[in-house]
């Protein structure tokens, strides 16, 4: 499926951000907010991603709030407490894209089946 690989990609990028680097903190957020923004695209017409999609867009909400504050070690803080929300999100959507995955192929073995 093309949308997992992408999926896993974005995935990949989001979990690579640091708050730490060259650009500073205001630029992880950014960057965050970005990639987000890619994933959520993916994940719109999948509908068991809904409540995920939801738990996304809130921590896109809380950063978005964040971006027109003077950057402290409290951003450092919420940065990386809501990176490890995403992470477990993200092995959820994992699983339910592979449950997905799964009765696809049992019905196509059906349909095989039924042919033959």
């Amino acid at each position: 499926m093309k949308t997992t690989a992408t999926l896993e990609t974005y995935f990949a990028m989001i979990e690579g951000i640091r708050y730490e680097n060259e650009n500073g903190g205001a630029y992880a957020y950014v960057q965050l907010l970005a990639y987000n923004r890619e994933v959520l695209r993916l994940l719109r017409p999948i509908k068991s991603a809904e409540r995920h999609v939801e738990a996304i867009e809130g921590i896109n909400w809380l950063f978005n709030e964040y971006l027109a504050v003077k950057f402290t070690h409290r951003q450092k803080v919420i940065f990386e407490n809501k990176l490890e929300d995403l992470k477990e999100i993200f092995k959820a959507i994992r699983f339910s894209l592979r449950e997905i995955d799964k009765r696809e192929q049992r019905g196509e073995r059906r349909v095989h089946a039924q042919a033959a």
